[in-house]
Order: structure tokens, then C-alpha cells, then sequence
């Protein structure tokens, strides 16, 4: 069981790396609430407790890519699905496709011009080429925890692109849904202008940092399987 001195100096940790007018979103409350969460179980061992599910809503970007925590065994068994499933990703066309945290979660972006019109928080006719792939990681519950980060330049108000990226996050889980998508693990992330990649003072820069990060993550199902040896037969 963690203690509260260690808890304390985590919360401090994860505000220190917040970037500025992240507040907006709510973030470091975010943060303040699962940390206390750790501790309103005492000193008791309920079974019911430990194996509960993680409320993944109210973690932050980097809390959800922190976990879940694998052994050796479950951690190269995934590894090795992942690396396959990238391959799948690429022949779909996808090309920005990374793996992070030792392999295990993959990274993909997209540019939001593939996605949206300039200023529109409606898909656009050609984003069903660009999210369809990810449909089939979609269609077991709780296979992926889905991170779905949307990122605009800094052209307009604080306000203003943190509305628009949070309009289009949405916009984006709609859609799997309405395709059959399982969303109950899935995370929605609005970035604003706060993550830039590039310099927003050149129209290059300002194209590539509006952009849909989508992070998938071994989920409980996932583990599940490789647990049970099942990862090499899907």
C-alpha cells in the first residue's frame, strides 16, 4: 500500500510536468482525485477492491500510459502482438505509427487534415479511410485501453482550441461507435494548442501539430489472453 507521503510527493510530480492553461481541463484535479482514491480503502484487505476495474476516466494521459504494470512473460507475449498489429496498421496505410513504454502501447497519428476541415468539428468524407482501421482493435471490450488525444495549433484563444479539440475528440469516438466500435474503454483527451511537436510561427509547424494522437494500450482482455497463451492465435 502506497503511504500518504509518497502520494503526496506523486501529485507534486504530476503538476510539476503540467503545461501551461492545462487547468482548463481539469487535469491536476484529475490527478488529486486517484491519488486519494488510493488511499480510502485503509487497511483492508478486500479481495473485491483489489480486483476492481480502474476508473481510466479520471487518470491522466500519463497515469493511463503507465499502466497496467506486466510481468515478464505477459510483457513479451504482448510486445510480439503489437508488433504484428503494427504491421496490420501499416498496410492500411498508416504510416506515423510508433510503440512506446517498452514496446507495449502503440502510438499512431494522424494528421487532422485527413480528418477534418479547417475549423470543423464534422469528419470528413475521407476520415473513414483513416479510422477504419482501427476498428477491429475495437471489437473486443476492454482488449485496448484507447487514448484519443486531439491536438490543435495555437492560432485562436486558449478557449477557443480546446473547445474545438475537445469537439473533435468527440467527433471521433462517435464515429467507432456508430461503426460498431466497443468505447467503453476509451479516453478522451483534449490537448488544445499545449503539446506542440513543431513551431507554430511556420505554416509547416502549425500543420503538424494539429494532429489526432491514438494510443492503444494492453487492456485487461489483452493481458487476459496472454496470460492463457491466446495472443498468438488472433
Amino acid at each position: 500500500m502506497m503511504n500518504r507521503k509518497a502520494g503526496m510527493v506523486l501529485l507534486l510530480g504530476v503538476a510539476s510536468i503540467l503545461p501551461a492553461g492545462v487547468a482548463a481541463q481539469n487535469i491536476f484535479q484529475k490527478a488529486a482525485n486517484t491519488i486519494s482514491s488510493w488511499f480510502s480503502t485503509g487497511d483492508k484487505k478486500d479481495e473485491a477492491t483489489a480486483t476492481e476495474h480502474i476508473d481510466i476516466t479520471k487518470l491522466t494521459l500519463d497515469e493511463n500510459l503507465s499502466i497496467p504494470e506486466l510481468d515478464n512473460k505477459e510483457a513479451r507475449k504482448i510486445r510480439a502482438a503489437q508488433s504484428r498489429e503494427m504491421k496490420r496498421l501499416r498496410k492500411a496505410r498508416l504510416t506515423d505509427l510508433k510503440l512506446v513504454r517498452n514496446y507495449e502501447v502503440i502510438k499512431a497519428t494522424l494528421a487532422a487534415s485527413n480528418l477534418f476541415l479547417p475549423n470543423d468539428t464534422m469528419l470528413s468524407d475521407k476520415a473513414d479511410i483513416f479510422l477504419r482501421p482501427f476498428l477491429s482493435d475495437l471489437r473486443i471490450p476492454d482488449y485496448y485501453h484507447v487514448m484519443v488525444v486531439m491536438h490543435s495549433d495555437d492560432t485562436g484563444s486558449e478557449s477557443y482550441c480546446l473547445d474545438l479539440t475537445r469537439a473533435r475528440a468527440h467527433a471521433v469516438r462517435n464515429w467507432f461507435a456508430s461503426h460498431g466500435g466497443n468505447t467503453d474503454c476509451m479516453v478522451l483527451y483534449e490537448a488544445g494548442p499545449f503539446a506542440p511537436v513543431a513551431s507554430n510561427a511556420t505554416m509547416e509547424g502549425r500543420a503538424r501539430n494539429r494532429r489526432l494522437d491514438i494510443y492503444l494500450i494492453p487492456g485487461e482482455k489483452m493481458i487476459d489472453m496472454a496470460r492463457r497463451g491466446q495472443l498468438d492465435k488472433r
